[in-house]
């Protein structure tokens, strides 16, 4: 069985080519592919078909998907390819399986034979590879995080192209190359080395004219369409051309991978003639300026050492394909130290990228993060390019941006990206560069060799920060107050490091006195005037919280904020639908969003298995905060007054349904509210259990109703509680 991702997807079994039929299927497998002989987990495959909006159902239609790819794949008495791995799936191939493979193998034998002085060979195993393409890799599967990977496939083939018609023109074989390079230059006008080559073939072919018109149009389409005069390479080139040289001794251009020097050229034999010249082949353009835009390390950094060994050991990793951008993402909570843990290893990882490091803040404000085109332009000026010559669509400055990066080892940091299609434009197209991304989000559909999921600290991280930041001696004092901020703080970097800077400042101030004041944060919204000192923490509330806030979805956001005033321990999925007035499902992709970008924790019961979501510390101050700017007091309580109507109906349903009596006729009536009977007759299937996973809920409704004057509502859930209780 033969697998085909060089062009469109195919598959061939014994010369009969197997229809993979779907688009789904089409894209597990281009994903197991492209990873092949690697796990690729579920959360990926789930992302690279349903990008950012996956159904409730989607883990359920992968595993589906993976069933009927194993039986489309079965082939006689050979186990099917595609295994289980935690935590997914792995697809193993033989040699000679996958053309992918056969291309690295064919190129890699063209560079040995470059290195040895054999250029004819080198060209018959470079133009071996070359033929097993039929047009762009995986053209067929519009995936965004298969293109990704496409891309960087493109890139290669045509870094190919390059090397094997520089050893065609070694060779002699102008009058060949010339129409080949004619085709390439016409699909990548902008790429100058293949214009260089193609004026000299012309030139070698003895088509002087031609070779200039060549020189014309290239500076035409340079200066018309990037404002740019044509680099240093050319405009030698064309002047060599125009002074009759025949013979150029500047050393040669050396491509990646293959490295062949103006001798390599063998004889044709004895009484074949002459030994052909070298082709023209002119110096590289000076050094580009080198960008160092990494910000500062911080001297006091703490923690976190198992996640810098695993991002270090990634760059001495001999496994992963020789085309692959090593990429490692760094996600986690809001205040979990993300952007410090990714510069800290990014600066331990600065001398093994000389040609620079590149840094972008892609959170920008709240709900507008910045585009891909104002990070493109910026770091093609941290290049050396002038601004004149930055092209305007996102798609050009991206082709030169990784053109520029294409011979080179650059570091890519990429802090707070809000999304895959954010950061797809910014990958370098070659592996010599690395990228780290960091994110509140989990970017499970970008492909990444390394992912780094940040919690809070360890206590033993967060004591030791405090002792850094203000002292042995201050915390030795108040070992237990020192715990309870600790606590109070959740354990989270960025909090404990704005507590702790207010102590450092008023050096005669407890530490105990912190702990009041960091507690009292978690209720900061609900009080008109806070005291000065609470300004600190909130701050430092604000500032990790809004960035992944304003990356939400207008309806994640409002499912966020009045959620928050559910003074509930933690609550099910189906509390989204009354909350929101919306279908149970939408709600459910709305708390699943939430739970992406770590602005709610899911936790399964262990014995139910049921999922159940609670805020995690601080968030809910946030989201309180944000509901009382946002949302009218009428909003508020109608919102607030569904949910606990639907949980007061629900309740007496349950004692209904479970023969311990009727419930009481209310004064007004109980509705549920958004609810389907379907769902209220599956929540119900068994009245005491629901009653028993929601009793802390119910019990927490009934107070809060009572709070706000919503008697009725309030006596319902009291009393159907009694009589289940009495079970």
């Amino acid at each position: 069985m033969q697998f085909r991702i060089l062009g469109p997807l195919e598959v061939v079994d014994d010369g009969r080519r197997i229809d993979v039929s779907g688009q789904r299927q089409r894209t597990v497998l281009a994903m197991l592919l492209l990873e092949s002989g690697r796990v690729v987990s579920n959360d990926r495959l789930v992302e690279a078909i349903w990008e950012r909006k996956p159904p409730a159902t989607s883990r359920t239609q992968v595993q589906i998907g993976i069933c009927a790819l194993r039986r489309m794949l079965a082939s006689g008495p050979h186990p099917c390819p595609i295994v289980t791995r935690s935590p997914g799936y792995l697809l193993r191939t033989t040699e000679g399986q996958l053309d992918l493979h056969d291309f690295e193998e064919r190129v890699a034998a063209g560079g040995r034979a470059a290195a040895a002085h054999q250029p004819q060979q080198a060209v018959k195993e470079l133009r071996a590879a070359l033929e097993l393409w039929q047009g762009h890799a995986l053209t067929d599967i519009s995936s965004q995080p298969v293109r990704a990977n496409a891309v960087q496939l493109d890139e290669r083939r045509l870094a190919v192209q390059e090397q094997c018609l520089e050893l065609e023109l070694r060779l002699g074989n102008h009058h060949r190359a010339v129409s080949e390079l004619g085709a390439l230059v016409a699909a990548h006008p902008l790429r100058e080395r293949l214009r260089v080559l193609l004026m000299t073939a012309l030139h070698r072919a003895g088509r002087q004219a031609e070779a200039l018109e060549a020189y014309r149009q290239a500076r035409t389409a340079l200066v018309e369409r990037l404002g740019i005069e044509p680099g240093a390479e050319l405009q030698r080139l064309h002047r060599m051309i125009l002074a009759g040289e025949e013979e150029w001794d500047a050393p040669p251009r050396i491509q990646p991978c293959i490295k062949v020097t103006a001798d390599t050229a063998q004889p044709n034999g004895p009484g074949n003639g002459p030994t052909p010249p070298a082709f023209p082949v002119v110096p590289a353009p000076p050094a580009h300026r080198i960008p160092r835009l990494l910000p500062a390390d911080i001297p006091d950094f703490t923690g976190r050492a198992q996640a810098i060994q695993r991002i270090l050991a990634a760059s001495t990793r001999t496994d992963a394909p020789r085309t692959v951008v090593p990429v490692t993402v760094i996600t986690g909570r809001s205040g979990s130290g993300k952007t410090t843990l990714a510069v800290h290893v990014a600066h331990r990882l600065a001398p093994d990228y000389p040609d620079g490091q590149l840094f972008a803040n892609l959170s920008g404000a709240p709900g507008h993060p910045t585009s891909p085109a104002e990070v493109l332009r910026r770091f093609l000026r941290a290049l050396g390019v002038a601004d004149e010559a930055i092209p305007g669509s996102v798609e050009e400055r991206a082709e030169m941006y990784r053109d520029l990066l294409a011979e080179g080892r650059v570091l890519v940091v990429l802090d707070g990206a809000t999304s895959e299609g954010q950061v797809a434009p910014l990958l370098p197209g070659s592996p010599g560069s690395r990228v780290l991304i960091t994110s509140w989000r989990r970017f499970t559909g970008l492909p990444a060799d390394t992912r780094i999921e940040l919690s809070r600290f360890r206590r033993e991280s967060s004591v030791d920060l405090l002792v850094k930041i203000i002292g042995r001696r201050r915390v030795a004092a108040e070992p237990l107050a020192v715990e309870e901020l600790c606590r109070a703080c959740d354990d989270l970097p960025l909090l404990l490091r704005a507590a702790a800077a207010r102590l450092a400042a008023r050096p005669h101030r407890a530490v105990a006195d912190a702990v009041v004041q960091t507690e009292a944060v978690d209720r900061y919204a609900e009080v008109a005037r806070r005291p000065d000192e609470l300004r600190h923490v909130e701050q430092a509330v604000r500032t990790c919280m809004a960035p992944a806030y304003g990356a939400l979805s207008p309806e994640a956001r409002q499912t966020l904020r009045r959620l928050a005033q559910l003074k509930l321990p933690d609550v099910a999925p189906w509390i989204g639908a009354p909350l929101l007035e919306c279908e149970p499902h939408r709600a459910q992709d709305l708390l699943d969003e939430l739970t992406e970008s770590y602005l709610l924790d899911a936790v399964v019961d262990q014995a139910s298995r049921a999922v159940r979501y609670r805020f995690p510390a601080f968030v809910r101050a946030f989201a309180l905060e944000r509901l009382a700017a946002e949302e009218s007091p009428e909003e508020r309580r109608a919102a607030l007054r569904r949910v606990l109507d639907t949980l007061a109906y629900l309740t007496g349903e349950a004692q209904r349904r479970g023969g311990y009596g009727d419930p009481p006729v209310p004064d007004e009536p109980i509705r549920c509210h958004a609810m389907p009977r379907s769902l209220v007759d599956r929540l119900l299937a068994d009245p005491f259990a629901w009653y028993q996973q929601e009793r802390a809920q119910v019990a927490a409704a009934g107070r809060q109703a009572a709070e706000i004057g919503l008697w009725t509502i309030s006596s319902r859930l009291m009393s159907s509680s009694a009589a289940l209780a009495r079970k």
